[in-house]
């Protein structure tokens, strides 16, 4: 079983290089490909990545669900892990993936994440239970990490090129095609925005960010919000 890792990123020239051998250095049950989609930096992200992934893909802005597209077109793996530049897996984040998609071949599951966390305080928590909640409920947020096959991939339309919210239109286009499994595993989430804005106004925010798309709003405009 071969896994494509492919992590999106900007201006994560201060930690992309620490990040990417952590991830190199834990990944070695199974063939690993780590495909690196920068959108647009203006710093050194590219050029401090360039050491631990097997391919670079740039893109002229930050788009995440552009950038996750675009190294979906060149993995080669028999499954596509998709992750921020922030987000750090658990150490047996293969052995886990390997075991969920061996056990579960025949069941109706489009896509498999990590519980998240995203560190200590009540707040910060809270908020990690509110995010795992809802992925039971059909909603996986692009911290947890995402796998899922190139075949189900392609099916589901995959990631939209929106500047906000990808990770919650791909949710809906998983969700039609068979469940979004939780695993029990922790990904570490980088908090620094939770805690410049505030864990409530966060959660807040994506709530609001999400019913203002349902009712029609446009990415864009939310983004430029």
């Amino acid at each position: 079983m071969k896994f494509s890792v492919i992590v999106a990123a900007h201006n994560e020239g201060h930690q992309i290089a620490s990040s990417l051998k952590r991830l190199r250095q834990i990944s070695k049950t199974s063939p690993v490909e780590i495909i690196l989609v920068d959108g647009g930096s203006d710093d050194d992200t590219v050029a401090s990545a360039r050491e631990w992934v097997e391919e670079v893909v740039t893109l002229d802005k930050p788009n995440r669900g552009a950038q996750w597209d675009a190294g979906a077109r060149k993995a080669t793996g028999d499954h596509l892990f998709f992750l921020r530049a922030d987000v750090h897996p658990p150490g047996n984040w293969q052995q886990a993936l390997e075991r969920f998609w061996l056990l579960n071949e025949d069941a109706k599951a489009s896509a498999a994440v990590f519980s998240v966390d995203y560190g200590n305080g009540l707040s910060l928590r809270l908020l990690s239970a509110w995010s795992n909640a809802r992925v039971r409920a059909g909603i996986a947020a692009a911290d947890h990490g995402l796998c899922t096959t190139p075949e189900i991939y392609q099916a589901a339309g995959g990631y939209p090129a929106f500047a906000e919210l990808e990770d919650f239109e791909f949710s809906r286009r998983l969700n039609a095609r068979g469940r979004i499994a939780l695993l029990p595993e922790r990904v570490h989430a980088a908090a620094r925005r939770l805690r410049a804005q505030g864990p409530l106004a966060y959660a807040l925010r994506r709530v609001w960010k999400e019913t203002r798309y349902k009712l029609g709003a446009t990415p864009e405009s939310l983004f430029r919000q």
